[in-house]
């Protein structure tokens, strides 16, 4: 379909990125497609099942966006990995990127991007929201952490354009996030409006130097933070709804001319301050050309009529509008739709069973357990008397979405005989503390494994009073590495950077002896 047939709904439609709730096309999915064009997708936890299931649901997807607006969709996913992972079961599950960068290297990163965008495109995905970009260098930020490469921007930089390097030559668009950087920040963008108030010399060395150097690979998509930058931007905007950090720093410094689109409009950095559907108008205004809104219907339709409005009054330029279009037709055009739409779920089970990828996100997990240090206390023998206290995994940001039920004491309980294990709330209270100190007295070890303890100050508080009755402890932070810092005398700390079912066998392997923990982390503690 060419831009001058199309009406201007039909327009609009193709520049909103909406999710659905269900695992099935339903009637509100149809209507969005059918009635209002939209033509692009965010897949959830909540839309998954199972690997046929999703294919299957993809295929019905691009059918009827097909057969209504004569252009396909891009299916878009947060699939980053490790704790940020949509499709948990049936497929390869990778390691997130803290993990891959304290176990991998650039080949591996290249490998990553190759494996799981062949795994993507076999299941119908065509446009990843990753990689992280961001460089994690506050150790209080509650929702980028664990998700980034680490705290050293050439090394994001070199990991980031190798994975994108593997993602795109296998036909997977892929995002580069949060520009100009959600780094160093202490609030979750889904939860408020945080502010990162550094100068522009310091920004343009740290934050922003992995994507001018995606830019340069190659990238085909950047997405925007709710985040402020004053270095840029002197009125209270973040950088979502500000033209001179969307169109003035990405497209006219930085010469990027793939597509911009937004992270979710629902979320209270912008939702709670500017509204979803007048925020979609800034946005657009600011140089964005893909609004996503993730959840409501009636804020994904009200701002596609709030849209249209702002066009047909003029205060949009429906130049404005085809100048974003013809980016996403461009890049539409390089989807091999019909490919998908012909091939077998056989072919795609195959791709997603892949030993060779299997192997691959194993040996990556494998080596990136690291010890902090070990006076001793490695590796635990079958007979010894233990006690292991961890948490449930469980969501902690609005990107979690959804975590199955892990738990690594049932892992401990199957590999030794005398084995206790406690659950401890992601904040103990200190009855639960005093309870906890009194189940380690006389065990031979106590392994404690945190999550996000850094900030649940709670979790070493049972640290530190579990070390004063027995100092034979464990301790493994299943998260966020900043679990360890200031933590000099616990004598053995091994850092796992997420709870996920891989990292889980990694550890059993570090702790019994079976592999060494090759891993170096990637942030100072």
């Amino acid at each position: 379909m060419g831009i001058e047939s199309m009406s201007l709904q039909q327009k609009i439609g193709q520049m909103l990125i909406i999710g659905f709730h269900g695992t099935e096309v339903n009637d509100k999915i149809i209507k969005a497609i059918r009635n209002y064009h939209i033509g692009n997708i965010i897949l959830f936890a909540g839309n998954f099942k199972n690997p046929k299931q999703l294919y299957n649901l993809n295929k019905e997807l691009q059918r009827l966006a097909l057969k209504e607006n004569g252009l396909p969709l891009f299916i878009t996913i947060d699939q980053e990995g490790g704790m940020v992972t949509r499709i948990t079961n049936g497929a390869t599950f990778f390691p997130g990127n803290m993990a891959l960068s304290a176990g991998g290297n650039e080949e591996d990163a290249y490998l990553y991007g190759k494996y799981s965008g062949e795994e993507l495109k076999a299941l119908g995905i065509n446009f990843n929201l990753a990689p992280v970009l961001d460089v994690n260098n506050n150790k209080d930020n509650p929702v980028i952490g664990v998700r980034s490469y680490g705290e050293n921007p050439q090394r994001v930089s070199k990991l980031g354009s190798a994975y994108i390097k593997g993602l795109q030559e296998n036909g997977i668009i892929a995002t580069g996030k949060h520009f100009p950087g959600h780094g160093d920040t202490s609030v979750d963008s889904h939860l408020d409006l945080s502010s990162v108030n550094h100068n522009k010399d310091r920004l343009e060395r740290v934050e922003l130097y992995p994507f001018k150097e995606a830019i340069n690979t190659g990238i085909k998509a950047i997405m925007s933070a709710h985040v402020m930058f004053p270095a840029y931007e002197d009125r209270k905007l973040p950088a979502t709804l500000s033209d001179k950090v969307l169109t003035g720093l990405l497209r006219n410094k930085l010469n990027f001319n793939g597509l911009i689109i937004t992270d979710c409009m629902e979320m209270k950095a912008i939702d709670s301050y500017f509204g979803t559907v007048e925020a979609a108008v800034m946005s657009i205004k600011a140089g964005t050309d893909m609004i996503c809104i993730s959840h409501t219907e009636a804020k994904q339709i009200g701002a596609l009529n709030r849209i249209i409005e702002k066009v047909e009054s003029k205060e949009i330029s429906e130049e404005r509008i085809n100048e974003s279009l013809k980016r996403i037709i461009d890049f539409k055009s390089e989807i091999n739709i019909k490919s998908f739409i012909n091939s077998s779920y056989e072919t795609a089970y195959n791709i997603i069973n892949s030993d060779i990828h299997k192997e691959f996100s194993e040996k990556i997990s494998n080596n990136s357990i690291t010890i902090v240090r070990d006076n001793g206390l490695l590796p635990i023998k079958k007979e010894e008397e233990i006690l292991v206290i961890s948490t449930n995994a469980q969501v902690l940001t609005g990107i979690d979405d959804f975590i199955e039920d892990r738990n690594i004491n049932t892992s401990f309980s199957k590999e030794f005989s005398n084995c206790e294990t406690e659950i401890m709330s992601l904040k103990p209270s200190k009855k639960g503390i005093e309870y906890l100190t009194q189940k380690a007295k006389g065990k031979c070890k106590v392994i404690i494994c945190t999550y996000n303890g850094n900030l649940n100050i709670e979790q070493i508080e049972l640290v530190n009073e579990i070390y004063k009755i027995n100092r034979n402890i464990i301790m493994i932070p299943m998260r966020d590495p900043y679990d360890a810092a200031n933590l000099d005398h616990i004598p053995c700390i091994l850092l796992a950077y997420e709870y996920t079912p891989i990292s889980i066998k990694s550890i059993l392997k570090v702790v019994k002896g079976e592999i060494e923990g090759k891993g170096i982390c990637p942030v100072t503690l």
